[in-house]
């Protein structure tokens, strides 16, 4: 089982509660948002670790993330570690930070403040499990930016059927980034149709 793989079920299983309660989600949306959260923020790190300095960058942040977090996946409703979530999407997402959670937003049919919620909950997770992946494979920069990429594809295939099949469909130009074709998609009737309104 891919790390993603395990992360997905630890944190969707445990934290469910959690992230309905942080984000007014009902609890079995937030579970399966949360795959789809995970694969954004895999797509978004690996086209970030694509460039060698990008992966150097990388290298670099997970030194700070070791991996503790997983031993109480609790902490990640804890405002702190949502504080510290939200500037990971910052830095991962960048500049297109608000346009992706208000497209991803519009595709699932909730609030955009709603998907930010969720995404820096997921946000911490992923670098916790990348952390502990390079400190226990002593991953140097070259192999680590093979693990995200491997690990990018396996977070779509763990996604339910639908949402990874949106991520696909995202990433429609097959460059690896779904943040541009996200916002001209958002809008299609086929994206409106995948979650109806909740």
């Amino acid at each position: 089982m891919s790390i993603m793989d395990q992360l997905a079920g630890v944190v969707t299983q445990q934290i469910s509660q959690q992230a309905a309660q942080k984000t007014g989600l009902s609890e079995g949306l937030a579970a399966q948002m949360m795959p789809m959260a995970m694969a954004a923020l895999m797509g978004a790190i690996k086209k970030n670790a694509a460039q060698p300095e990008g992966a150097q960058a990388l290298s670099n942040a997970l030194d700070r993330h070791d991996g503790s977090l997983l031993n109480n996946v609790s902490q990640l409703g804890n405002d702190s570690v949502l504080a510290e979530g939200q500037k990971i999407l910052g830095h991962v997402l960048g500049g297109k930070q608000s346009q992706t959670e208000q497209a991803l937003a519009k595709t699932a049919g909730v609030d955009a403040s709603q998907v930010s919620q969720l995404l820096a909950m997921a946000a911490p997770a992923v670098l916790a499990s990348l952390g502990r992946a390079k400190r226990e494979q002593n991953l140097d920069v070259s192999s680590l930016a093979g693990l995200v990429t491997e690990e990018s594809i396996r977070a779509q295939k763990a996604a339910p059927n639908e949402l990874g099949g949106l991520m696909q469909f995202l990433d429609q130009d097959g460059d690896g980034d779904f943040k541009d074709d996200i916002l001209e998609s958002a809008g299609k009737k086929l994206l409106g149709g995948l979650f109806g309104k909740r």
